[in-house]
């Protein structure tokens, strides 16, 4: 049998050779898999909706214990966009009245009622006021040793 002439790069059977270039025919090229997965997030960004984290419903304490409020000292953080930092009022509720104060004079009064030997401080706050602003009250509750903090709760009412 004859040798055919192919215009294929062969041996002299017909089977093609291998190229030993090398080059950029065995690349593979994953410019448009990264296209579609970058069309995929937009398409899935654009369509999602953003929703705020709701609010969760805290079970009911059965074994609590309360605290006297008479023998404590009650701080009332308030929410009316007027106070410390632009939205936050704290105050302390005494047997003469309510006295807004700073973080520094909190820790102040805490630190005068503590050496009175008041030891425990609860900690109220509006519904409204920034948990981040909360944890600034309870550190300049807290940098008073010695101290016991208690959040203050209100029990839901059943209708």
């Amino acid at each position: 049998m004859a040798n055919k002439k192919t215009l294929f790069n062969s041996d002299g059977n017909g089977w093609k050779k291998k190229s030993t270039s090398g080059g950029a025919a065995d690349d593979l090229d994953i410019t448009p898999m990264i296209d579609v997965t970058f069309l995929l997030l937009i398409f899935f960004m654009v369509t999602s909706t953003m929703q705020a984290t709701q609010d969760s419903d805290v079970p009911v304490a059965r074994h609590g214990v309360g605290v006297d409020t008479r023998g404590s000292t009650m701080v009332l953080v308030h929410n009316d966009g007027n106070g410390l930092n632009g939205t936050s009022v704290v105050e302390l509720k005494e047997a003469s009245g309510t006295t807004e104060v700073t973080l520094a004079e909190l820790t102040a009064h805490i630190r005068e009622r503590f050496q009175a030997g008041v030891v425990d401080v609860i900690i109220k706050a509006d519904r409204g006021v920034p948990h981040g602003f909360v944890q600034e009250v309870t550190r300049a509750v807290t940098e008073v040793d010695g101290v016991k903090f208690y959040i203050g709760i209100e029990e839901k009412k059943n209708n």
